[in-house]
């Protein structure tokens, strides 16, 4: 999985310093609303975060109905849990830079696009009020997680001509988010996430 995280983003890197006629760079940002969903994901409810990114499109056919399109992006996922209901909630905040390989359809401005993902996990931050904050009473948060993550992104959208765009897209985990342990709940949980975003496409010439 590192390895195929690695090309993605050689594949990006060189294909935003490529000159070629047609291949198209550009910016995405948005939210998502994202959870964990699994067998033993009762009482979870949803987080908003932020997502945004670099995009690579590059047109296979010359009127641009098909194209491929890399991404280089951050997304904040998360979820928030009622430890004891009715007296404190826990916020689970996960931040993954993710490395979507896309294939896109174009009919007129409507756009289509699904894909694997391959997605680190940089950092967690875990909201727990019964927890000591302070960094030196508290155990690596990171060791219950998996690092690396494999899911896939479908989504819908409309682009003007300008390159100005708006879509949604669903993104969900085939990997689990916690490593496999008896003690650690959530063990059989993926993260799944909405993305509502805003792009903006320029042609390099």
């Amino acid at each position: 999985m590192k390895q195929l995280f690695c090309t993605s983003v050689l594949v990006v890197s060189s294909l935003w310093a490529a000159h070629a006629q047609g291949i198209r760079v550009g910016l995405r940002a948005g939210a998502n609303y994202s959870t964990a969903t699994g067998s033993d994901t009762k009482n979870l409810e949803g987080l908003w975060g932020p997502a945004g990114g670099l995009v690579v499109n590059v047109p296979l056919t010359t009127d641009g109905f098909f194209s491929l399109q890399p991404e280089i992006a951050y997304a904040r996922k998360g979820y928030e849990m009622q430890n004891v209901p009715g007296l404190y909630t826990n916020r689970v905040f996960l931040h993954y830079l993710n490395a979507p390989l896309l294939a896109k359809v174009k009919v007129g401005g409507w756009i289509a696009e699904a894909g694997p993902q391959v997605g680190y996990l940089l950092d967690v931050k875990d909201r727990n009020p019964t927890i000591d904050p302070r960094p030196a009473n508290r155990p690596n948060r990171l060791a219950p997680y998996r690092r690396w993550e494999l899911g896939y992104v479908a989504g819908i959208g409309y682009e003007l001509q300008n390159g100005l765009g708006v879509g949604v897209r669903y993104n969900g985990g085939f990997t689990r988010i916690r490593q496999e342990s008896v003690t650690v709940p959530l063990t059989r949980s993926h993260n799944s996430a909405f993305q509502f975003q805003l792009t903006y496409l320029v042609t390099r010439r």
